[in-house]
């Protein structure tokens, strides 16, 4: 070997080894990391095991079914596939047909156009009521679902659930009979009578006045508590200890529960599971109406924002063990300012274990005030949004609410929030960003995700009306992230309690800790945690995601 080529191997590996000792570990993650089953969420910094999110907590694929497949081109259903004709009935029936089935079944939309409009007196084009049904296409570049209505005021083209509610009095209920303020999954009650392993419970806590002086919002939602709903944790009974009176649960609580605001267990009524959809492309014909397109324009019936408002592409609930995949928007022949959808992409609300894998919503029509624009919007448990893109959008991904706990985005891309198409094809928006909108969503995760020309957010807001949205977050994770564009930092961020940025990359790594508004410091005291500015690609693991649910599923393994 020659000398130069020695040197240059030694250069190699010197070169390797000097990268190598540049790795880095968060304080807070130690290469003997366990779950923080003894820190205390009112007071300690603490990374939540988040390896749960997903379809069956990530211990099973999401399936491909081949059987019972019901193709909707061919009898008895011989749906137009061209896009000309309205085949809502069609495919509604198919979805019915499949729903009846002992063991479900697969609507199949083979490559084509399918045109579909609102159900009159409903909010919704297409409904999946019942479970182990499938809604199928042929791909996203292949099954075109159609709604050619652009009167879709809080309406979705595709429904999924069965019109029960996570917030009743429930079945079975029984009070807690001490503070739980740690990550626990034992969880103690007053009695077990009438619950069993495999049972699907709610774990639950009501705001008053006394829980909101601890988050230091007397000023702002004093005697607001109803409005607040609370923390609803969807979780599975594993073991009963009933001499002790505990149940254990698959999956730890995400925040502090106390006797004192009403902590309690009670059976989850009836829910769907093993729903999906996926091998699409959905798109709506935008409104042609002239008006004005701004930000409160909505309530004004003449306006085409009006038609547009509160309109989703696919909107879930009561749904476990479900998912969509590979799902995106589509710019319908004849929508001259390139709209996608009307309004919003997808949502999830009291849900669990939902995976959305592969997805891509851009180009909504209108992003106003109310709650429009949003690609994502997540108000459920332990949801998994991986390799999702938003594009265009007012805000691309965004938590809401107590019941959002626990969930993933991994992955995913949001660029060029902060706009909305209107008539003319670009108008800017007055909100922008992924952020933690409203009213206390917790312990979720950011992990690996980009921004080009939008940023991460979970601040002290003082926007949304008579209970404004306040404290947005507490205990959230923004891992691993790369920023890019013309945003000022990568995250902005003042959680209630501690909230938490670690390893930032990108032309754009800041971090802004400081108070939005001016006087509200106190309330998000103290300061959150900000480690790796700039150096997140040499962060070690890469994947706090994926780093959690290897050790969590070894550890399983190990006791088999």
């Amino acid at each position: 070997m020659g000398k130069t080529a020695q040197l240059l191997i030694c250069f190699m590996v010197c070169l390797g080894v000097h990268a190598q000792a540049q790795t880095w570990r968060s304080e807070l993650y130690p290469q003997g990391w366990q779950p923080p089953i003894e820190a205390d969420f009112y007071s300690d910094k603490l990374i939540q095991d988040f390896s749960y999110a997903g379809y069956h907590r990530g211990e099973k694929e999401i399936p491909f079914k081949a059987r019972a497949v019901l193709d909707v081109t061919k009898p008895p259903y011989n749906a137009d596939n061209t896009g000309t004709l309205d085949v809502t009935a069609i495919l509604q029936k198919a979805i019915d047909d499949a729903g009846q089935r002992k063991q479900g079944g697969v609507v199949y939309l083979p490559k084509g156009t399918y045109q579909v409009n609102p159900v009159t007196d409903k909010n919704y084009c297409l409904r999946i009521a019942r479970s182990h049904v499938v809604l199928r296409g042929a791909g996203p570049g292949e099954t075109f679902l159609y709604n050619a209505s652009s009167n879709m005021r809080s309406k979705a083209i595709i429904s999924i659930e069965n019109g029960n509610s996570w917030t009743g009095t429930g079945e079975n209920k029984t009070l807690l009979t001490k503070d739980l303020l740690k990550p626990t999954s034992v969880i103690p009650v007053q009695q077990t009578t009438g619950l069993k392993v495999g049972d699907l419970i709610i774990i639950r806590n009501y705001i008053d006045n006394n829980w909101i002086e601890k988050h230091r919002m007397l000023d702002y939602w004093k005697d607001k508590g109803n409005s607040l709903h609370g923390q609803l944790y969807g979780r599975q009974v594993v073991a009963i200890n009933k001499r002790a009176k505990e149940i254990t649960l698959d999956i730890p609580i995400r925040y502090a529960l106390e006797t004192a605001h009403g902590a309690a267990l009670y059976k989850a009524p009836p829910m769907l599971t093993e729903v999906g959809v996926e091998y699409m492309s959905i798109g709506n014909r935008q409104s042609f109406v002239e008006g004005d397109w701004s930000e409160e324009s909505y309530r004004d019936e003449k306006n085409g924002s009006y038609q547009c408002h509160d309109s989703w592409a696919i909107a879930i609930a009561h749904l476990y063990n479900g998912w969509v995949r590979q799902v995106n928007s589509y710019r319908p022949e004849g929508n001259s300012s390139d709209t996608h959808v009307l309004s919003n992409g997808i949502k999830v609300w009291q849900t669990m274990n939902v995976s959305i894998v592969d997805c891509s919503f851009k180009n909504p029509q209108y992003g106003g005030g109310g709650g429009n624009g949003y690609m994502y919007r997540v108000m459920g448990n332990e949801t998994l949004l991986q390799g999702c893109v938003a594009d265009s959008s007012r805000h691309g991904f965004v938590l809401s609410h107590m019941s959002a706990s626990g969930n993933v985005f991994f992955r995913c891309l949001d660029k060029n929030s902060g706009s909305q198409k209107g008539l003319v094809g670009y108008q800017k928006t007055n909100g922008s960003g992924s952020d933690h909108h409203m009213h206390f969503s917790h312990s979720n995760l950011f992990d690996q995700c980009t921004v080009e020309n939008s940023f991460f957010a979970a601040g002290w807001r003082k926007w949304g009306g008579s209970t404004i949205h306040g404290l947005t977050g507490a205990h959230s994770v923004y891992w691993n992230l790369s920023s890019n564009g013309s945003q000022a930092e990568a995250v902005q961020t003042q959680q209630g309690r501690y909230g938490y940025v670690i390893g930032t990359s990108g032309s754009k790594p800041g971090v802004r800790t400081s108070a939005w508004q001016a006087g509200t410091e106190f309330i998000t005291a103290p300061e959150d945690f900000v480690e790796g500015k700039g150096v997140g690609n040499t962060l070690e693991p890469q994947s706090l995601f994926l780093d959690q649910k290897s050790r969590r599923l070894r550890k399983n393994d190990s006791k088999k």
